[in-house]
């Protein structure tokens, strides 16, 4: 008897279809509509070496200020020197002096005076030189024989001779004698010759009449560095030389000063001083 085979065909789940061999076959992108998926993340070596490079920047950029702040500190150690130098280095050539006492001879001889010492008559100065560069002189005369006290600067760079008068607190200014009036280095050898005992000073007096020029000067340009810091906050005036042959004969005169400053000792009256501080009180009183 012959049989029929029925040969049956089941349909097989959709899962269970055949898997391709290899996973990469007839795979579809899965990438597709994933959006982290669509950013990778970042390499890790790329991190690394943008974090070299940031902290080779900020090693660099430390480096940097150090190297601004360790120049700064020596510019201004360096700096600091120098003007140390140069202030010491002034202050050196700026040669102040001990006070120096001289004889005044007024009219006689010095032999003459030594007969009667209790007569002679002395006078004190002290005196300041630029000794670096020659360009001024300063001498303090406190009392000169009943005169007033006062100050004498000497600009040798415009040939002006300053005359601080300290009672009355005002300044005259008038023309420099370098004939009576030594430059610095000449007038340090001669007092270092006397204190040694080398030199002996001539005391014959010269005498000088001056009158004051109204009104007060107030461009300080015209006096001089060293004249203006001296009477900048005081009444200046010029002076101008009076012709001996209109001097009127005085007994008691108030407005002079003397000086010793080389070659002889020379007195300066001005002639209308009183008058011109009368002028000063009245100004005050009326302020």
């Amino acid at each position: 008897m012959t049989g029929i085979t029925k040969i049956v065909t089941e349909k097989k789940p959709a899962d269970k279809m055949e898997q391709p061999l290899f996973a990469g076959e007839n795979e579809v992108d899965s990438t597709k509509g994933d959006p982290e998926a669509q950013n990778p993340r970042p390499d890790a070596r790329a991190y690394f070496a943008s974090r070299r490079s940031i902290l080779r920047f900020h090693v660099t950029a430390t480096f940097l200020l150090f190297l601004v702040a360790l120049m700064i500190l020596i510019i201004g150690v360096i700096s600091g020197l120098y003007i140390y130098k140069q202030y010491a280095r002034t202050r050196m050539h700026r040669y102040r002096s001990k006070w120096y006492t001289f004889p005044y001879d007024d009219g006689e001889s010095l032999a003459e005076m030594q007969k009667a010492l209790p007569e002679i008559n002395f006078f004190q100065e002290q005196f300041e030189f630029d000794l670096e560069n020659g360009n001024y002189e300063k001498i303090d005369v406190p009392d000169f024989r009943g005169g007033r006290e006062g100050r004498f600067i000497h600009d040798f760079n415009i040939n002006k001779t300053g005359i601080i008068d300290i009672d009355g607190q005002c300044c005259f200014v008038m023309p420099l004698n370098r004939q009576r009036v030594l430059p610095p280095r000449n007038m340090y050898d001669l007092l270092k010759k006397m204190y040694n005992g080398y030199y002996e000073v001539d005391t014959e007096v010269v005498r000088e009449t001056m009158r004051v020029v109204t009104p007060p000067i107030t461009d300080f340009s015209s006096v001089g560095a060293y004249i203006a810091r001296e009477c900048q906050n005081l009444r200046t005036y010029m002076l101008e030389k009076v012709n001996p042959g209109s001097v009127v004969k005085r007994d008691v005169s108030t407005g002079v000063f003397g000086q010793f400053a080389g070659k002889n000792v020379v007195e300066i009256e001005i002639l209308n001083l009183p008058e011109l501080h009368e002028d000063f009180k009245k100004a005050d009183n009326k302020a």
